[in-house]
């Protein structure tokens, strides 16, 4: 990994450092999610990046890929356990990071044994190691009060990429796909008190380019010259500023021609509620460097 590439996702890594601690602030009980989403997002704007995906904040047994619309009248409940998965790119390179949040403090062991399980996996992780013995490591830090989520994994970033290929499952999948210099990667343990297992569920408002291609509609064109300015990346109907009862269908007509994928929200398979923590790594020649924590 040359230096530009380094100082790249060290720069992004900085802002996402940033990003969390204003995510820790402003989630309180009686806030709007919307209003949790836009400060974190603006936030990283402010900083000179963009958003890698629209802030998630995913509550309870919701795992991932909700994102508020514009039109959010959710409130922070003093019971969540709220899931805020956060990503900002510099020309492309990645920061990727997860928190999860509990106001009242009923869910923070939980809380805290994933949070273990991060730190003890980011140190065990060196070049030389595989995919499989990462998953295995993960594996055996979670209490047996506890499930991890094994279709949910880590997973390599590239430029403009934010699944870039290989995915680092939290448990032994016999990969021998080893740890090299250069790759860069997000680390990010999922732990329930239910089955270990997510399904979809309702749609999450976030969505992703699929393939470039000619469309036919005249709000069609125009919603897809707005997505290409996305470079590839996740993005959220809230960024529109015109987003009418017109764009949602040549949006829903976008997904129906998969063009546009639409992600559905992940809920735990029975129910169970849902902490996740997450750190972005990167392997260089001068050691391991975890971009997104202080």
């Amino acid at each position: 990994m040359d230096q530009e590439k380094v100082n790249q996702y060290v720069k992004a890594g900085e802002v996402i450092q940033k990003a969390r601690k204003k995510a820790r602030k402003v989630t309180e009980p009686g806030v709007n999610i919307k209003d949790i989403a836009e400060q974190i997002e603006s936030l990283i704007r402010e900083e000179g990046l963009e958003p890698a995906f629209p802030v998630n904040i995913s509550i309870d047994d919701a795992a991932a890929h909700y994102t508020p619309g514009k039109s959010e009248d959710r409130e922070v409940k003093p019971d969540d356990v709220i899931k805020i998965d956060i990503g900002a790119h510099s020309e492309g390179y990645i920061a990727d990071t997860a928190l999860t949040v509990n106001p009242s403090g009923e869910s923070q062991e939980m809380i805290d044994t994933v949070e273990e399980v991060l730190e003890a996996t980011l140190d065990f992780i060196e070049p030389g190691k595989t995919v499989g013995e990462v998953g295995k490591f993960v594996d055996e830090q979670v209490p047996e009060e506890y499930e991890v989520i094994r279709n949910l994994t880590g997973h390599y970033l590239g430029k403009y990429t934010q699944h870039a290929g290989v995915s680092i499952p939290n448990y032994a999948n016999g990969s021998d796909h080893e740890l090299e210099v250069g790759d860069a990667f997000a680390i990010e343990p999922f732990l329930t008190d239910g089955s270990g297992k997510v399904k979809n569920g309702a749609d999450g408002n976030i969505y992703k380019l699929e393939r470039e291609t000619s469309v036919r509609g005249k709000t069609e064109r125009k919603l897809m010259s707005q997505i290409k300015d996305f470079n590839g990346l996740p993005f959220t109907t809230r960024w529109f500023d015109d987003f009418g009862a017109r764009e949602k269908m040549a949006m829903k007509k976008l997904v129906q021609s998969d063009i546009v994928h639409s992600y559905p929200v992940l809920n735990e398979y029975n129910g169970g509620k849902v902490v996740q923590a997450e750190h972005t790594v990167i392997l260089t020649e001068e050691g391991k460097k975890v971009t997104t924590r202080n």
